[in-house]
């Protein structure tokens, strides 16, 4: 054995290079020199690798491109949301619609003596405080069924008034519920007001029905 004499470590005879600081040796310095012989100069025998030593060049640029598209779909969908959100049409609190229902003006919706709704405010509602202070209103409308078919759904705008007939609280009800020929119903809908703001007007409209 022989001790480098770069960095003192012990190497063995006749190696060109020093294991532990990579640099040549005296026999490596000597086969270099001009006139020694010429002979190839003999390879560390410890060669310690960098982590990015041996990485293919373009997976960083691989890895850029991955990022670059998940944050262009990911924009693409918050634009779609807010153009969904701009263009939907806006819906009250509470609203609801019945699904496979025909609405006034569409063919098929039936006619006023054929399905009747009657309502007096006076005799068909009823008006109450909750405990929370606030004003609470039962509408009782009575439905006739004329058509000849058997109605599995109706759908209301319920709505109350000030004094100057302004709208206060509206609201759209959806009733589930069988009604054969020539039977009646009377389904209860609700609707709360503030406890400031008692209505002295109400309204009851049949804006969808569906058939069986």
């Amino acid at each position: 054995m022989a001790l480098c004499q770069h960095c003192g470590e012990e190497i063995e005879e006749g190696a060109g290079f020093c294991p532990h600081c990579g640099k040549p040796t005296s026999a490596g310095e000597r086969a270099d020199a001009p006139g020694q012989g010429g002979g190839e100069v003999a390879a560390p025998q410890r060669v310690v690798t960098a982590p990015s030593f041996g990485r293919p060049v373009g997976e960083r640029d691989g890895s850029r491109r991955v990022i670059f598209v998940a944050v262009g779909v990911v924009a693409a969908l918050l634009v779609a949301g807010l153009a969904y959100l701009v263009t939907r049409p806006s819906a009250r609190p509470g609203e609801e619609r019945l699904a496979g229902a025909v609405r006034p003006g569409e063919p098929g919706f039936p006619a006023n003596n054929q399905l009747m709704v009657e309502f007096e405010p006076d005799e068909d509602a009823t008006i109450g405080v909750t405990g929370l202070g606030t004003y609470a209103v039962r509408m009782i409308p009575t439905v006739r069924n004329f058509t000849g078919r058997t109605v599995t759904g109706l759908e209301f705008h319920a709505a109350g008034l000030d004094l100057k007939g302004q709208t206060i609280r509206e609201r759209t009800a959806v009733i589930q519920e069988e009604i054969e020929p020539n039977k009646i119903s009377k389904p209860a809908i609700s609707l709360n007001f503030p406890s400031d703001n008692q209505p002295a007007q109400l309204k009851l409209e049949l804006t969808g029905v569906r058939f069986k």
